[in-house]
């Protein structure tokens, strides 16, 4: 498989910019795990010890409604789930944040080709 050098660089900017949001609390921990396991294969870090755990956060939250698929459900059972949420977003900040620092951390380094 040919990759686009580019398009890689690109994708890992994408991804050290939701860290620095999840740090920063400009990203939901939860959403920003969410792009970063949806990102890690185009950005070639699929195998990367930083961007494991955020491969579990997604899965272990993935039925939870956040961003604008909250549209789409009942606002009771949006305020029934809100406890849920929260502690998953809590968890999902406790987990993730160390890996965040250290995508940050490696930001330089990520960002040269190659790997």
């Amino acid at each position: 498989m040919s990759w686009d050098q580019s398009e890689v660089v690109a994708e890992r900017r994408i991804v050290i910019e939701t860290a620095k949001g999840v740090l920063s609390g400009s990203v939901s921990p939860v959403e920003g795990a969410r792009i970063i396991a949806r990102r890690r294969f185009k950005a070639r870090l699929e195998d990367d010890p930083d961007i494991l755990p955020f491969v579990g956060i997604d899965s272990e939250t993935e039925a939870l409604p956040l961003g604008g698929e909250r549209a789409h459900w009942q606002a009771q059972a949006l305020t029934d789930l809100q406890d849920l949420i929260d502690e998953s977003q809590a968890w999902a900040r406790t987990v993730g944040a160390a890996h965040c620092q250290n995508l940050m951390a490696r930001s330089a380094s990520l960002l040269r080709w190659p790997d």
